[in-house]
């Protein structure tokens, strides 16, 4: 193989795995729907949050606000291109629960 094909090879195996990584966080329910998901994340950021304002703010305890959601059958994933049925919940600074 000549250097000019490897590097070529290289290039596109690169941008491939770069992209392997890339996506933002959902959660999702089997037969959930907008709504559902708006009172399910309201529910557990007032449960897992110091006070009401905080909550609306998103400033959750993470893990048990990932915990509330799924005790009510959401699951969290990640998608680049998620589907019509994929949510935004509240997400800390750093990943450090899936």
């Amino acid at each position: 193989m000549s250097w000019r094909r490897y590097a070529e090879v290289l290039l596109v195996v690169v941008a491939v795995s770069g992209q392997a990584g890339c996506g933002k966080f959902y959660w999702t329910r089997p037969g959930g729907n907008l709504q559902d998901f708006e009172r399910d994340n309201a529910a557990c950021a007032r449960e897992t949050s110091s006070n009401p304002t905080a909550a609306s703010h998103g400033d959750v305890n993470h893990p048990a606000y990932g915990a509330c959601l799924a005790a009510r059958g959401w699951t969290r994933v990640q998608h680049a291109d998620p589907p019509p049925d994929a949510y935004r919940g509240y997400e800390p600074a750093v990943m450090k629960w899936n």
